[in-house]
């Protein structure tokens, strides 16, 4: 049976109130309000943008959804979890910050930013999914335990899964350190010239594999659990991954940890996918003014993670007329993986009905 997914068209030149009105129109013609309950701990999850990048979506954006949280008697909270990577979303402080200077604020969106995997991004939950890659994956603790969610994800391309998503922003934004490099379990962590001999790799290092010599930190491989918590520990951004990896391996495992990110949240969730300042690569770049690739086309929202996504990806391909893989400029990747994956998971259909909605 075909899920239903809504449209309003839209453009960044709307403005932030037009398009804080036609998000929340989006919700009312969705009847959203069904999956949220008085005193919902609810997670309005978001990309609150690296540190340089101006094209993700803007906070003032997203006030007409906390707005409708409110109202509903949730106890909403707006959220992202710490990175991988060294940045100023690395750990908690820095994230809090950057999301404050961002708009993502009490004094903006009436609700308060918090951050849900812990001050180092390793507060996290094991969630039971038995998946065809993994029997657990690492969900941020709060995003674990809350009893709904809405989900607002910047539709762009991206290096490695080809599109960044609803299930991207479930899989990998929802998921702890240990659950990102999880996805990345292929790659091989390294130590960087600038290591500082702090020691605190040594010291977290759940698996023995980190020694110190006088100059530097050193992994042994053949120890090494790939479990990040030498990344989550390292202060100085001297833990390195090789990012490049097998791409169906890694959307396969990213469609699996959006799964335990949406336990016990069935019916207990939305999504919204904003096709705005659509870009080759993510919002965790640090580049200003990142070229479109298609011009705005507008938003989407559903109850079903895979359905929206698969109309994100055709509208952009539609509108664009040639496949995000080229778009991004990497005909290697192929978005089908995560969007089938998830399909046989059980996330939901890529068979959709697109319902236009009127502003």
């Amino acid at each position: 049976m075909a899920s239903k997914v809504y449209f309003i068209k839209a453009s960044i030149d709307n403005g932030e109130r037009v398009i804080s009105e036609k998000t929340l129109r989006l919700f009312k013609a969705g009847g959203f309000a069904s999956c949220f309950k008085k005193n919902d701990f609810t997670a309005l999850k978001v990309h609150v943008g690296e540190d340089g990048n101006n094209t993700y979506i803007k906070a003032p954006c997203l006030k007409g959804l906390a707005d409708e949280l409110l109202a509903l008697k949730t106890k909403p909270f707006v959220t992202d979890t710490t990175t991988l990577y060294f940045g100023q979303r690395h750990n908690a402080i820095d994230h809090s910050i950057l999301a404050a200077k961002h708009g993502f604020s009490f004094e903006v969106l009436g609700i308060p930013f918090i951050p849900p995997d812990g001050l180092y991004g390793t507060t996290e939950t094991a969630v039971k999914i038995n998946g065809q890659i993994n029997e657990e994956v690492f969900i941020a603790h709060d995003i674990a335990k809350c009893q709904s969610m809405l989900s607002v994800a910047h539709v762009t391309g991206h290096p490695a899964t080809c599109v960044g998503g609803t299930l991207k922003t479930l899989g990998m934004g929802c998921a702890s350190k240990k659950g990102k490099m999880k996805q990345h379990s292929a790659l091989k962590i390294s130590i960087g010239d600038d290591c500082t001999l702090c020691g605190q790799c040594y010291e977290y290092c759940p698996a023995d594999a980190i020694t110190l010599d006088d100059v530097k930190a050193h992994i042994d491989q053949d120890k090494c659990i790939s479990c990040a918590e030498c990344m989550s520990a390292c202060r100085f951004g001297a833990i390195k991954c090789d990012w490049g990896r097998e791409c169906e391996t890694l959307q396969k495992s990213l469609a699996e940890h959006a799964l335990g990110t949406l336990k016990g949240k069935q019916k207990k969730a939305a999504f919204f996918n904003f096709l705005l300042s659509i870009t080759k690569d993510c919002d965790c770049f640090d580049n200003a003014d990142m070229p479109k690739i298609v011009d705005d086309i507008g938003i989407l929202a559903s109850t079903d993670p895979v359905a929206v996504d698969k109309a994100a990806v055709d509208l952009v391909e539609t509108n664009a007329g040639k496949k995000l893989a080229e778009l991004v400029k990497n005909e290697n990747l192929d978005t089908r993986y995560q969007l089938e994956h998830a399909e046989r998971l059980g996330l939901g259909t890529t068979d959709y009905e697109l319902v236009e909605v009127d502003y």
